[in-house]
């Protein structure tokens, strides 16, 4: 929030040529940018889709196509089964246990037959139960005594024929090259008839020949095709270094393992890439594809820099349009502001010159009638503060009274005179604050809390002087206390109370003080059980001054509102109830939300 207001801030100083800008480039570029990045975006998530669905398509051919080796090798071996049941010399082989170069030329030739019919077999040998070897080469039978105690022919032994695949592996027996990893199908081969066991026949599939299939079918080049194991060991590869290992990235192994027959978005070590899984159940693999994102999306990068070129060329119009409308507008603005700047440096004598009637004319227009409003204003606000300071300077002369100090020390001599050290200093001490909260070291403003401490003072000097004439009670809420009110606004009313009121009546009185909040005005009320005042005298006291007895009646009551009136208008100041021989209560009323000089 703080930053957005600090930006706001910043924008509101900008000249009027620079906020042109500011707004009218935004309108050109941000729907540019908006089109360009949704543009962007749709593109790119509809290449992805369809980049999955080709995926989806390409895999679902390839698993086909190795589908169809497997079955193509299985049919192999029980072709291979049918054919060596056929032959005879093989069956008497097996019952004398003597190897005949005639049997053998006729096994080996049942061998490569075979694989002329099915091409993905690579190679085949079949090892009798007397553990004689046939082969469609002489490189499949070298190294023979090292595949007697080979799991191959064990765990094919353990089997009643049924077809036995073993994982895709290097070894150096029973292929034709020791480097080639093969895939190898086992099958125990059984006389039909009888069901005696003739021998195992092992056959071989090159991993080249399964890597040709997704090979051929990558089509458009994209992406890479491999095939794991479900423990994301590489059993078939484009890449032959990775051949028969774990697949090094761990972010792609985590994947692969915990992942089957779905596509995902995933950040791999290598970056950003499109995965896709297609589970080949029949021998426990996995179908990997992985396609880089940057691929995918360097045709949508190729229309983003398109959009950008087409937004730089429409910022160069838009710079060179907001510069001719902001010249346009702000020219006359500019006048004015200088003209304004001149009138706040203290030159009010500036008028700016009407050359229009649009609405720059109708500014200058008003700014020559408010800079005669504010010439008027400045004079009757000197005349104002010259009506306070009248007043304030003739009220403090009013309250400085010579008869007032003599009386009060005349007062405290007589209390010294009768030992009552406690009323001297009472009464001294009243007398001190009273004259330091009338001077107030210059201020106009005191809080109510000073000025009704100011009238505690006075009132306890005038008990002393008049005991027998009243009393009086203060009472005021805690909420008015630090609100500001003027200077000697409630001593002359307390004043005129006692003099006018109570000390012309023959019985005792009593003088209340009452300060409250009514709404959005403090009220503060000086009532007393006086000889109080006719409406005809009432009138008089705003009227003009009464002299009576060589004495100014009631200065002080249109001094303080006047005063009042002049700081806060004509709807504040003072209003006053009084009935002959009733009392008189006179109300202060002053705003509420006015604190401070």
């Amino acid at each position: 929030m703080r930053l957005f207001l600090r930006a706001f801030q910043w924008f509101r100083n900008r000249r009027i040529r620079s906020k042109i800008v500011l707004v009218y480039l935004p309108l050109i570029l941000i729907p540019l940018m908006v089109l360009g990045y949704t543009s962007s975006v749709i593109y790119s998530n509809a290449t992805i889709e369809k980049t999955k669905k080709s995926i989806s398509d390409k895999s679902f051919l390839i698993q086909t196509r190795l589908n169809g080796m497997i079955t193509n090798a299985e049919s192999c071996a029980n072709m291979i089964t049918l054919n060596l049941n056929k032959i005879n010399s093989l069956k008497k082989q097996t019952a004398t246990g003597k190897f005949d170069l005639q049997r053998y030329t006729e096994i080996t030739n049942q061998l490569t037959f075979a694989l002329l019919v099915f091409p993905d077999v690579e190679s085949a040998v079949f090892v009798d139960r007397n553990n004689h070897w046939y082969g469609t080469s002489l490189a499949i039978e070298a190294n023979s005594n090292s595949a007697f105690d080979s799991e191959l022919l064990i765990e094919t032994q353990k089997t009643n024929g049924t077809n036995i695949w073993f994982p895709m592996q290097k070894r150096n027996y029973l292929v034709n090259d020791v480097n080639e990893p093969v895939l190898t199908l086992g099958k125990k081969i059984i006389e039909i008839n009888t069901g005696q066991e003739l021998g195992i026949l092992i056959l071989n599939m090159k991993e080249s020949s399964l890597s040709a299939v997704y090979r051929s079918n990558k089509g458009d080049g994209q992406g890479d095709y491999f095939i794991t194991d479900y423990d994301g060991k590489v059993v078939s590869a484009q890449n032959s270094n990775i051949l028969l290992e774990p697949v090094q990235d761990t972010k792609l192994m985590q994947w692969i393992v915990s992942n089957e027959n779905r596509a995902d978005i995933e950040q791999i070590d290598n970056g950003t890439m499109l995965l896709s899984s297609s589970s080949f159940s029949r021998l426990g693999w996995k179908l990997i594809s992985v396609t880089p994102m940057k691929e995918l999306t360097a045709e949508s990068e190729q229309i983003a820099i398109l959009i950008l070129i087409i937004a730089m060329i429409c910022f160069i119009f838009a710079v060179s349009g907001a510069g001719v409308l902001s010249k346009l507008i702000s020219n006359p603005i500019i006048r004015l502001s200088r003209s304004m700047k001149r009138f706040s440096e203290g030159n009010l004598n500036v008028v700016m010159e009407v050359n229009s009637k649009d609405e720059m004319g109708l500014m200058a227009s008003g700014f020559n009638t408010m800079n005669r409003t504010i010439k008027e204003l400045l004079n009757n606000i000197k005349l104002e503060q010259k009506k306070k300071q009248e007043y304030e300077l003739a009220l403090i002369q009013a309250q400085i009274k010579p008869h007032f100090l003599y009386n009060t020390l005349d007062v405290i001599y007589a209390l010294s005179e009768m030992g009552r050290v406690k009323d001297v200093q009472k009464t001294t001490k009243a007398l001190a604050d009273f004259y330091r909260v009338t001077l107030s070291k210059g201020r106009d403003m005191i809080t109510i809390e000073e000025e009704i401490r100011n009238v505690k003072d006075y009132l306890a000097i005038q008990q002393i002087r008049y005991a027998d004439v009243f009393n009086y009670t203060v009472d005021v809420e805690n909420v008015v206390l630090s609100h500001s009110i003027p200077k000697l606004t409630l001593q002359p009313l307390v004043e005129n109370a006692i003099y006018h009121g109570l000390k012309e009546k023959e019985e005792f009185g009593t003088l209340h003080i009452h300060a409250f909040v009514d709404e959005e005005t403090i009220l503060i009320q000086i009532k007393d059980n006086g000889v109080g005042m006719t409406t005809e005298k009432i009138s008089e006291i705003f009227a003009e001054d009464e002299v009576e007895n060589g004495k100014v009646m009631s200065y002080g009551l249109r001094n303080v509102h006047h005063r009042i009136r002049l700081y806060w208008g004509e709807e504040y100041g003072l209003h006053i109830k009084s009935e002959r021989g009733n009392g008189t209560v006179v109300t202060v009323r002053i705003p509420l939300h006015f604190q401070g000089e």
